[in-house]
């Protein structure tokens, strides 16, 4: 048991004197904006930021959920460089209105090993209002014009009060 306890120590102490290797993606997701109408489109944008030894290949994939459409490639590569900051954008188009999770999936390799993060930003699609076409008939009785004496109905003026 004593031995198990010094070998942990002395692989510790080696781990600190070299330095453990540190490899981090920073990533950070918006929307153009946060409330859309039906039929109009919404530009994701992904600033992603990595902080490692070598550069390494990651992968935006644009996660969207039923309702929204995206008419660009199901995914974007991108090469990172340490504290080089990239960019990736994609647009999103509003197909039905409703409260939305717009998901991006991002992988990367750090050291051989595979990582993946998930940035979510809300959305909120809206109907485009109904437009009346012209010479529709009024939609309520507040909008109806006053009704005048046609055919078929008798002219009444009300008798005057006395004063």
């Amino acid at each position: 048991m004593k031995r198990v306890g010094f070998v942990l120590l002395l692989l510790l102490g080696v781990g600190l004197s070299t330095g453990l290797a540190v490899a981090e993606l920073t990533a950070s997701q918006w929307l153009d904006r946060e409330s859309i109408k039906v039929g109009d489109t919404a530009v994701v944008t992904l600033n992603l930021i990595y902080v490692g030894d070598n550069a390494t290949q990651a992968s935006v994939v644009p996660v969207i959920p039923y309702g929204l459409t995206t008419p660009g490639p199901g995914m974007y590569m991108v090469t990172l460089y340490p504290g080089q900051p990239e960019t990736v954008s994609y647009p999103v188009i509003a197909g039905q209105p409703g409260y939305y999770d717009v998901i991006s999936s991002i992988s990367y390799t750090e050291y051989g090993f595979v990582r993946e993060l998930q940035m979510v930003s809300p959305l909120v699609v809206i109907n485009q209002s109904p437009e009346s076409p012209p010479g529709a008939p009024p939609s309520g009785p507040e909008d109806m014009p006053p009704l005048e004496p046609g055919p078929g109905m008798p002219n009444v003026v009300p008798p005057k009060q006395p004063i």
